[in-house]
């Protein structure tokens, strides 16, 4: 089945400005296709002013493919105590299952190993009194590459702004991969 074969010669790079319109596009579709049970209506994951914000800081990183074609893309961030974190991890429903996800997150691990960071963390949001495939099928998935779970936090408590955008009691799980 050459749509589950691994996607060769897909390239990491930052964020151009003329990638905006194609990444929220992409980002608000892959988000909404797996989180809109848990937002408002037209929620959107990554707006304008925010892929500036994060271009700017030179946070988000695109997978393309021969033809620059953007197959995927993951945001990462400076944290508190010498990590950083990774978040925003989106591959077009296209392309899943075929390394995008993994080269992304392997990108992010080197690049916080080379910034001689301590750790590399996730967070996974879910409803809190309900069950979530999606989301398991990740908490089993950045355990299996070396992340390990250190604790759960309840949403409205972390991000007060956003809390008032969903629709449901939700969580967080924290994930870290320990670098040293």
């Amino acid at each position: 089945n050459e749509m589950s074969s691994p996607l060769k010669d897909v390239v990491v790079r930052q964020t151009l400005p003329s990638d905006k319109q194609v990444l929220m596009d992409m980002v608000n579709e892959v988000y909404d296709s797996c989180e809109s049970h848990l937002w408002i209506k037209d929620h959107e994951r990554l707006t304008a002013s925010q892929f500036d914000a994060h271009h700017d800081k030179k946070e988000l990183f695109v997978a393309v493919d021969t033809e620059n074609n953007i197959v995927g893309c993951v945001r990462m961030s400076d944290v508190d105590g010498n990590g950083r974190e990774l978040s925003m991890l989106a591959v077009r429903p296209e392309f899943r299952s075929r390394g995008i996800g993994r080269k992304l997150v392997d990108f992010v691990i080197e690049s916080t190993k080379n910034a001689n960071c301590d750790f590399v963390s996730v967070e996974i949001l879910f409803p809190t009194h309900q069950s979530d495939p999606w989301k398991d099928r990740l908490k089993i998935w950045y355990t299996s590459i070396g992340f390990q779970f250190v604790q759960d936090v309840n949403f409205d408590d972390s991000f007060n702004d956003d809390a008032k955008l969903l629709v449901t009691d939700a969580t967080i799980s924290v994930y870290k991969m320990y670098l040293k």
